[in-house]
């Protein structure tokens, strides 16, 4: 599921921890806690680590994206005119092989270049300006300039792609061929909050949920544009303003009091024909997404995860010790805990939707999401000596935490993607390491 605001784009970044509540008392797992002894033994051992089998550019400040063979590095701004290096290297196919440099480019903004995504050999490239969002595109191997239209970027259905305005002059959605830039369809207008139905297997919109401009609702087709449901704003209006989220079959409206900064109501409409199915008055939740089999709500101020019942938007479950999802595999949540300790490290843990319930603890650790579909989940954290990072796989569906290697001189700021991890090094650049199988 992706959110956008057009008020405030949410895009491609990692998930932000909420504050954190008081701790409860967990249930002990000595699976868990052998697995995360063992992890201890194993990174202490030196034939385990290896040196970066590249080093790439790249200084303090830069952002990396591993993707799609390609590894992308987004320098700081350079001078006072907003000029940004933009690099591109790509990964090998096989053994024995090296990485290599494909492009580099400069890429004026007055903003902030942030994130990249791919579709269909192009690289689509986000510039956060002062007055709106910009997409530029480029040739993913030679980095040859394509086009740049306002608007953020996410992958449609078909092939496609969807542009979301998120200046107040131009809320406008355009679909658009992603190779030439060529519109496809577009709905003009003052629009508001949009949502994605992106649970196909790459993860690109089928349909996309849009308040328009006279405070309604649509759900149009991703493909072709064409409306699919429609709902009029109640008489008298809504109660604040209207927000929309996609939960499985769902279709979440929350009316935020501005003000207060609470929602005073969610309502679930069914996703097929907006059919209305349940209404929550004065919510203790202020988000909710589908976790399997129930709807995970992440409360306010801090005090804990639930689960709702989609059926009825009752509570089944909750749990005080765990703040926020953020990642789901069939019936198991990886989730952040409300551990109170200091750094960039997050106290992860791995529960039951169904329940709740809490099936093991793995520890802290800095989280280096892959980005291929169902592509594992990894963290990582300094080794015992203060030398380097130790990598583990974080494994939902058996509950523990699988060691994969240790990087000599790494220090952090982790992307990955696949088997392919970039790190930063202690000296400053970045390494690439392709973790064994």
């Amino acid at each position: 599921m992706t959110l956008i605001d057009l008020g405030e784009v949410r895009g491609d970044r990692e998930p932000e921890p909420a504050p954190r509540p008081p701790r409860a008392v967990g249930r002990p797992l000595r699976v868990a806690l052998a697995g995360v002894l063992a992890l201890f033994v194993l990174a202490s051992s030196a034939p385990v680590a290896r040196p970066a089998s590249a080093v790439l550019g790249g200084q303090l400040g830069s952002q990396v994206v591993v993707l799609g063979g390609r590894v992308y590095v987004l320098a700081p701004e350079v001078g006072s005119g907003g000029s940004r290096e933009v690099t591109a290297h790509g990964t090998p196919a096989g053994a024995g092989a090296g990485i290599r440099t494909l492009w580099h480019m400069a890429v004026a903004s007055t903003g902030r270049l942030v994130g990249v995504q791919e579709r269909d050999g192009v690289a689509l490239l986000v510039d956060y300006q002062p007055d709106g969002v910009e997409t530029i595109a480029v040739d993913a191997a030679t980095g040859e300039r394509r086009w740049q239209q306002a608007g953020y970027p996410a992958l449609a259905a078909g092939g496609g792609l969807l542009l979301l305005g998120d200046d107040v002059e131009r809320g406008e959605l355009r679909s658009v061929d992603p190779t030439s830039g060529r519109v496809r369809w577009s709905v003009p207008g003052h629009l508001g909050w949009a949502a994605f139905d992106d649970r196909d297997a790459d993860g690109a919109a089928e349909q996309v949920a849009l308040v328009t401009a006279a405070g309604g609702i649509e759900l149009r087709d991703a493909v072709s544009g064409a409306v699919r449901a429609g709902l009029a704003a109640p008489p008298g209006g809504w109660q604040g303003s209207l927000q929309v989220e996609v939960a499985g079959d769902l279709l979440l409206a929350s009316e935020q009091d501005e003000e207060e900064g609470e929602v005073r109501r969610v309502t679930a409409y069914g996703l097929a024909g907006l059919d209305r199915r349940w209404a929550v008055e004065r919510p203790s939740f202020g988000y909710a997404g589908a976790c399997g089999a129930v709807l995970c709500a992440v409360a306010y101020r801090g005090s804990g995860l639930s689960g709702l019942d989609p059926a009825t938007g009752g509570v089944r479950w909750t749990n005080p010790r765990w703040q926020t999802v953020v990642a789901v595999r069939g019936d198991r949540l990886l989730a952040i805990a409300d551990d109170q300790a200091g750094g960039t490290t997050s106290h992860l843990g791995v529960l039951d939707a169904a329940t709740g319930r809490e099936v093991a603890d793995l520890g802290r650790w800095d989280l280096a999401f892959s980005r291929t579909p169902d592509g594992p989940y990894y963290g990582t954290r300094p080794d015992r000596d203060g030398g380097g990072l130790v990598v583990a796989e974080l494994d939902l569906a058996g509950a523990a935490v699988r060691l994969r290697d240790v990087l000599p001189g790494a220090a952090g700021d982790c992307a990955a993607d696949g088997r392919d991890i970039v790190c930063r090094r202690q000296s400053g650049t970045y390494g690439w390491w392709r973790l064994p199988a």
